[in-house]
């Protein structure tokens, strides 16, 4: 697709595991610069179940004009989920005063995992 993909902005994906080491995802892009959390999955058009996004710093997201299916965590500057939003419907936007980090994984994927507030994410 274009030049302006997550993927082709950042370094190497990580793994997403959760603080047990469960993976959640193997391919896990960080968006640190402004230019990458601005392009975000706008240009992705579809996110695969292995894939996500780690958003930071990042409270709040939004799907307009997005064609994946989403689902989100928010992450405290510990990496502990403080909401879980799976999945994120189109056209609607989730927050989270406080948050450090937000994770866009495919749509049911969190859900999958039993991801909740409390748990904590690791990207690495």
């Amino acid at each position: 697709m274009g030049r302006l993909r997550v993927d082709r902005l950042n370094d190497p994906p990580a793994i997403l595991r959760t603080d047990d080491g469960r993976p959640l995802a193997a391919r896990c892009h960080r968006a640190g610069s402004p230019l990458a959390r601005l392009v975000g999955l706008l240009g992705t058009p579809d996110l695969a179940a292995d894939e996500a996004l780690w958003l930071e710093p990042c409270s709040s997201v939004h799907t307009v004009g997005l064609r994946a299916r989403i689902g989100c965590a928010f992450l405290d500057a510990d990496g502990r989920a403080m909401r879980v939003v799976d999945p994120l419907p189109r056209g609607r936007a989730a927050g989270c005063r406080g948050a450090r980090t937000v994770v866009e994984c495919s749509a049911g994927v969190l859900a999958a995992a039993g991801v909740r507030p409390g748990d904590v994410l690791r990207r690495g």
